[in-house]
Formats: structure tokens, sequence, C-alpha cells
């Protein structure tokens, strides 16, 4: 056999395998279909998106599979978890996916029994950064990407004052001009003081306190008061801020020099939901190509190569990117209660 015969014949059989693999693919997608509209319905607790956006995407679910129900919880990162892990605690658990932007709250769910495994068909369709950081027992699934970085006001401030890494949060000249959130209500922010504190040290957030910043419940918080110029710069989602300036808003994004953090958002199924076919159904929608051009319509990163992402962010490889690695909770702990200790909230 030559080598165009013996190339041809890898071809032919790894396109079998692979027109194999879709099969079976859509054969479980089919299975688990009938079996989640036999339970009615999927119940989803998110902090991953605003509740008008959340009810999108179930809409595109519920279009994608007639007959079962989405039902989205929307609340801030550290409500949904504390009503997931109350309700598993009580085992009287009301949700079937449960979706954070903190994966120290999964990982104290699945040390606790609460999550049940589930390697969704459609993620081998995913790019790299969603399968590297999706649990390798399938206990979560990223399900959006949302990277973090600063808006200005580009009425009140102009490009060349414009902050260029985080350190710049800390000159004395943007004091009663910055807003964040609080880590302990918000779980990308906490993610964010986490990065600053193993990068930084405890040290950044006693000169940041210094600038009396504004600090909200959630990360979006500090955005709109960019947006309305009673704070001239935030803490901020990149892909918010960016939409933001395309519809016309007084924005814009800053891409840390010292790194953008991506914390990657994940869902669950969990380990007693009460329609657990639905729950699966719905994770493996959340990788599929309907739910990455619902993200690329709303202004976010699709999840699938086969999928462009919005004409004006970055591809995700041309950003000097910072991430935190999944944790045992400490870290996260420590830093929300010093964080009460210093800025006194």
């Amino acid at each position: 056999m030559n080598e165009f015969m013996r190339v041809a014949a890898l071809s032919a059989a790894v396109g079998v395998a692979a027109l194999s693999g879709s099969a079976v693919a859509a054969e479980d997608e089919q299975s688990l279909y009938e079996a989640a509209k036999a339970e009615g319905s999927v119940i989803w607790y998110t902090s991953q998106f605003t509740a008008e956006r959340a009810e999108r995407a179930c809409a595109t679910f519920r279009e994608k599979y007639p007959g079962v129900g989405c039902n989205p919880v929307r609340a801030s990162g550290s409500v949904t978890f504390q009503r997931v892990f109350q309700e598993a605690q009580s085992n009287a658990v009301q949700a079937d996916v449960f979706s954070t932007s903190d994966l120290t709250d999964l990982v104290q769910l699945r040390e606790g029994g609460h999550l049940a495994p589930y390697k969704p068909a459609d993620l081998a369709q995913t790019l790299e950064v969603v399968r590297t950081f999706s649990e390798p027992e399938g206990y979560w699934t990223v399900s959006n990407v949302a990277p973090i970085g600063i808006a200005y006001n580009t009425r009140l401030v102009s490009e060349a004052e414009a902050p260029k890494n985080w350190q710049d949060l800390l000159d004395p000249k943007w004091k009663d001009q910055v807003a964040i959130a609080h880590p302990g209500f918000s779980g990308s922010t906490n993610v964010w003081a986490v990065a600053m504190y193993q990068k930084y040290g405890w040290d950044y957030f006693e000169k940041l306190e210094a600038n009396k910043p504004h600090i909200g419940r959630s990360i979006v918080d500090g955005y709109n008061l960019v947006v309305s110029g009673e704070r001239k710069i935030a803490l901020a989602p990149i892909n918010g801020t960016e939409e933001g300036a395309r519809d016309g808003r007084p924005v814009k994004a800053v891409y840390p020099e010292d790194g953008v953090l991506v914390p990657p958002s994940a869902s669950a199924v969990l380990a007693k939901a009460p329609h657990p076919n639905a729950a699966r159904l719905f994770v493996n929608f959340m990788l599929s190509r309907e739910m990455s051009q619902f993200l690329a319509d709303q202004f976010r990163f699709p999840l699938r190569g086969d999928v462009p992402k919005p004409d004006g962010l970055r591809d995700l490889a041309d950003m000097k990117i910072m991430m935190v690695p999944e944790g045992d909770g400490s870290a996260e702990l420590e830093v929300q209660q010093r964080f009460r200790d210093t800025f006194g909230i």
C-alpha cells in the first residue's frame, strides 16, 4: 500500500469512527430527550447570566427540545450556592443544574457527595479551554467563559490616563473613583481577589482600601456605575464592557497587561436532582452549537470552534490570561474574611 492509499485508508477509518461516535452521541441525546420529556422540565440555579439572559437561554433550550420545560432561578453567586448547599444538606434538593463562576463551590459540593458525574457528549466539540477546565470525572463542565478586566468611562477618562494593569487601580488619583464587588457575594470577584492576593499579597488590598472604592454585591454593579459616570473605573466583565461600547455607551475595556482574569464558569448536575435526565440533557445543551450561537448573539464567547466569536471581542488566544487553579476553598475563605476586616464591610 503506497503512502497515499495508507493515508486515505486511515482517513476513511477515522471518518467511520467519527460517524459512529456521532451516531452514538445522537442516540444518547435522543434517549435523554425522551426521558426528559417524561420528567417534564429542568430547574436551573445560575449566577452566570442576568435573569433576562437566563430566560432567553431557557427559551433556546425549549425550542431545541419541545416538551421539556426550563425554569431558571437567577441570583448572585453566593446566594445560589448557599441555596443549593442548604437544600442538599437538608435532603430537599429543588434544583437540577447548578451554574457558578466559583469552582470552589463545586469542589465543596463534590466533596460532600452532592454532585452527579456526567460527561456531555458535546464536550468533544468544544474549545480547548472548555475541555481543560472541566472536571476530569465529569462532576462539572465549563459552560461560560467571561474574562474580567477593567472598564473606564470614556467621557471622564482619556485612553492615555486609563489604567493599564491591576496595580494601576492603587494610584491615589483614583481615590473615590474605583468600583469593585464584594468577594463574599460575587463568585467572579472572589476569584479575582484570590488572584490578586496570590500575585501581589495582601498589601494590594490595603492600598486599594486607601482609595475608598465603591463595593457592590455584583460585578455588574461597578460596570453600571461607570456607565452612569458615578465612578470612573471598575472591575468589570470584558464582554459586557465591549458590548456597551458597541452599543454607544461611554465605556471602554482595558485588558490588563499583567493578565486578564478568566474564571471559567461551570455547570453541574446535582446528585439528587428531581429531574436527572432533563439535567443531563440541559448540561449537554450548554455545549451545543445552538447554545454557542446564543452566546455569540448575546456578545459572549462561544464555547465551540464552529461558531465564530462576535466582532469586537478579542480572541482568547490574543489575551495574556491569568487563572486561579481549583483549590480546596481555604484561600477563598481567607480572602473573604480579610476583605471584610480590611474594608470594614
